[in-house]
């Protein structure tokens, strides 16, 4: 493209007044998130443009088509590792009936290949922002915990847990009532020594379509998060401003430090009321390596040895306490309350 520029430019001397105006078409989109600075090739739906020019911390490429697995035959679904000359390279392999997608990741998790037919990419920016970013951040050597995160007065609170454990939920009840949501899906945590830092994710929460009929009305006018699921995205407000039922649902763009972390397990259904419980430091420490995201990442000795000695020093240092609660939406009010300490 540049050398298409510079001969047009001698050629067709008025075309000198659009080069700034082509010269953008050459430059890659930047974004803001979990803390670092995306670039990519291609303009990324869901997350929010960074306000200035940097340094990437992970460079993304896009290429629509031209799938090496695109038979299946190489790699079955899901992840594998690939050893090039520059060390492994972790990879992720998806596909459907028509829709197929492959991911590469570089071994230092600066860069990020993406291939895929089939699917729109607003999906593909849904998958990479969720175990692709999460897998590149884990090789950088950050923590990253599979949580939802909510801002309360001017710290932050972690819900972690399994996948399905109610996590997103919990954070959106929390959200109605005002607080809100710093991260969902990722907790990306930054060591500094006596506290820990969460950066904020993106402004948008996924939720499942009972969770939205409890909480937000009805999923009318929600974009799916994934076509073949019934989980869509709630637009979370940057701005706070009171004007309708969106609105309420806040988020915050500026990192907090960690006040302390939720622990949902199974839900049990004959449970009265939800309650809390204290969890000392050493099972607290089981439940966030359990809870590392994503749990599939097999890390080199070395960087698992720094990793596990930051997860020991989060479990001493931020209190965690188990959440019981029942099965049922209608408690999601008594969950937030026990969790703000109203009970």
């Amino acid at each position: 493209m540049g050398a298409f520029i510079g001969v047009l430019t001698q050629q067709v001397p008025e075309f000198e007044t659009l080069l700034p105006f082509m010269q953008l078409l050459t430059k890659t989109s930047q974004y803001q998130i979990y803390g670092i600075t995306v670039s990519s090739n291609q303009p990324l739906p869901i997350l929010t443009p960074a306000s200035t020019a940097t340094t990437a911390d992970i460079k993304v490429h896009l290429t629509e088509g031209n799938l090496s697995n695109s038979d299946n035959k190489i790699h079955p679904e899901g992840w594998y590792q690939k050893s090039k000359v520059d060390g492994i390279h972790y990879c992720l392999f998806l596909g459907g009936i028509k829709e197929k997608l492959e991911v590469e990741i570089a071994p230092d998790g600066k860069q990020i290949w993406i291939n895929w037919v089939n699917l729109p990419i607003a999906e593909v920016t849904a998958i990479l922002i969720g175990c692709v970013i999460g897998t590149a951040l884990r090789l950088q050597g950050k923590i990253c915990l599979h949580s939802s995160v909510i801002k309360v007065d001017k710290c932050a609170i972690a819900i972690i847990g399994a996948k399905g454990a109610g996590k997103s939920t919990t954070a959106a009840a929390l959200a109605k009532q005002g607080y809100p949501i710093l991260a969902d899906d990722i907790a990306v945590l930054t060591d500094c020594g006596n506290s820990f830092l969460v950066h904020p994710g993106y402004p948008r929460l996924r939720l499942w379509k009972s969770a939205i009929n409890q909480l937000y009305g009805d999923e009318k006018g929600l974009s799916r998060v994934f076509s073949q699921t019934d989980k869509h995205f709630v637009q979370l407000n940057q701005n706070q401003i009171n004007q309708d039922k969106i609105s309420a649902w806040g988020f915050h763009n500026q990192p907090l430090p960690l006040a302390a972390i939720y622990v949902l397990g199974e839900r049990q259904q004959s449970l009265a009321a939800p309650s809390i419980e204290t969890i000392i430091s050493e099972m607290g420490v089981m439940q966030l390596i359990i809870n590392r995201y994503p749990q599939s990442l097999k890390l080199e000795r070395n960087m698992l040895v720094d990793e596990l000695a930051i997860l020991g020093r989060l479990g001493e240092t931020v209190p965690m306490r188990h959440l019981h609660r029942g099965d049922n939406l209608a408690e999601l009010g008594k969950i937030c309350d026990v969790i703000l300490g109203r009970e």
